[in-house]
């Protein structure tokens, strides 16, 4: 992985046209991973250049949704547990201590009292942690938000290195309130440097002089999420229904995660390569950033299909969807923080 600084530039100079200064992004090493190499005939498959500029809408909606749920087995498990507690708590005492049987009666409503006392506290002690979990604050009803945003893409090479850049129109959302500040990034750019398989060498992010903070963060967190679907050829000679697996590492909402890309040749005619993919994802640590939440499931749901001409760096049309559900809780409580987190991305 190459590690850099993303930090927002502002132009330099006084040329209207001058393209604003980039900063340098980082770029996941990738390894892909040849499952099938289908059938013949098979050639290789390659990424060409042309001198047409390319243009396309981007569409990128983004969706979450949280509540709690409780593991009944491990409840019952922590109730029994407390019960014992209590059990152990509350035990009899011996001859030696009752040798008076006048202050045994006298003693007797006060140590009553302190028994209840002691099964009450482990009681509530063994569902403390539950309560901590059962928080409003958990609950999040669904709701999602798309961003679109208009692409003209141009590619040049030197024979071994294909450069792309890819300049933003105006983006808009359907949340109408931010339309008028995110419409400020317009011309934000995106630069990358790539071999013929399609692996990312470089990358950096231009944002225009007059584009707000929230504006190119909302530009370039669409761009990183398209980025985050590589799509990179295997050195194999491949046929019709050839499979391969782009395996890197991705950020979703905090989490760092590894993610299997895996793509499907469905149709191949001239350059224009028609691909059905599917995603998998793991997490790549065992708590959540920042809590003391432990990570105890992620499963993922996905379906896609894009066609690509192989002269253009960005797909023609397509969409993948995905949908990735994560477990959340904690080794003494029964309530767990279940997460679902949608994202899809539309070329059209």
């Amino acid at each position: 992985m190459v590690t850099l600084t993303i930090t927002a530039v502002a132009a330099c100079g006084t040329d209207a046209d001058q393209a604003p200064a980039a900063v340098d992004a980082p770029v996941e090493g990738v390894r892909v991973t040849l499952v099938d190499a289908g059938e013949a005939p098979k050639q290789p498959l390659v990424w060409f250049t042309a001198p047409e500029e390319q243009q396309v809408e981007y569409a990128y909606t983004r969706g979450l949704e949280q509540h709690t749920e409780v593991d009944q087995a491990m409840k019952r498990r922590l109730d029994a547990e407390a019960a014992a507690s209590s059990d152990s708590a509350s035990v009899e005492p011996s001859s030696a201590e009752t040798s008076s049987s006048e202050s045994a009666d006298a003693s007797a409503p006060e140590s009553a009292s302190g028994t209840d006392a002691a099964n009450t506290d482990a009681a509530e002690s063994g569902s403390n942690s539950d309560s901590e979990l059962n928080k409003e604050d958990f609950n999040v009803p669904y709701s999602e938000v798309t961003m679109k945003l208009p692409l003209t893409a141009n590619i040049q090479t030197d024979g071994d290195v294909r450069t792309s850049t890819v300049t933003v129109g105006t983006p808009t959302g359907d949340n109408t309130e931010r339309n008028e500040d995110i419409a400020s990034a317009e011309g934000f750019r995106m630069t990358s440097e790539q071999d013929s398989s399609g692996r990312t060498q470089t990358r950096s992010f231009s944002a225009p002089e007059g584009a707000t903070d929230s504006a190119r963060a909302s530009v370039e967190e669409a761009l990183v999420q398209m980025n985050n679907l590589p799509l990179v050829f295997p050195s194999e000679p491949l046929g019709q229904g050839a499979k391969w697996t782009v395996s890197n590492r991705v950020d979703d909402g905090g989490m760092s995660l590894l993610q299997d890309v895996t793509y499907t040749v469905t149709s191949k005619q001239n350059k224009t390569v028609t691909l059905a993919v599917s995603v998998d994802r793991r997490p790549a640590t065992q708590f959540l950033a920042g809590t003391d939440l432990k990570i105890l499931d992620v499963s993922t749901e996905s379906s896609g299909q894009i066609t690509v001409d192989l002269t253009h760096p960005l797909p023609q049309r397509g969409s993948v969807n995905l949908t990735t559900t994560t477990r959340y809780g904690k080794d003494d409580s029964a309530t767990e923080v279940v997460q679902k987190s949608t994202s899809k991305s539309t070329w059209s």
